[in-house]
């Protein structure tokens, strides 16, 4: 895995272990979208990548915005979505830090994997954590995606490697 990937990775779990959102929509995973039920859209966008100090083997800062949108249903007011909105912000709070541990699978020629998929699967080994830094929450300017009303929260972060 990339530490793009495993920041990302990172963000998407912390926020599965939120209790009382709607569905989860992930990029690139297929969401069957229903009239009338609530949804979070998540959006992973990386926006950079620069040394963080000078010499042969500096240190990159990666930076990047995780945008949620959270979507409810039309001509039923805002109320529902700022819920979701709330509970987001408190999750994804400013200055705060989001620890990603992630597990390698060792196969039995010895080989490691990140994916559960080898026919040769023996053990897991715990292999790095990242450590994303959130530097802020804001939601931003709702609209509507009809049969939705969507208010958008982006959360800035950025990590070190």
């Amino acid at each position: 895995m990339t530490v793009i990937n495993d920041i990302r990775q990172a963000l998407d779990a912390k926020l599965q272990t939120a209790s009382g959102l709607p569905a989860l929509a992930f990029q690139n995973v297929k969401y069957a979208q229903a009239p009338r039920t609530p949804h979070i859209r998540v959006q992973f966008i990386p926006t950079s990548r620069r040394p963080a100090n000078r010499g042969p083997s500096p240190q990159h800062r990666h930076q990047g915005l995780y945008t949620l949108t959270a979507c409810t249903e039309t001509d039923k007011g805002a109320g529902a979505a700022l819920d979701y909105v709330d509970a987001l912000l408190a999750l994804f709070n400013g200055s705060s830090d989001v620890i990603g541990a992630f597990h390698q699978l060792i196969t039995s020629d010895g080989d490691t994997f990140k994916a559960a998929d080898s026919p040769s699967f023996v053990s897991f080994k715990t292999s790095d954590t990242v450590n994303v830094s959130i530097d802020y929450s804001e939601s931003q300017s709702p609209y509507e995606d009809e049969p939705f009303y969507c208010v958008p929260v982006q959360v800035s972060w950025y990590a070190y490697e």
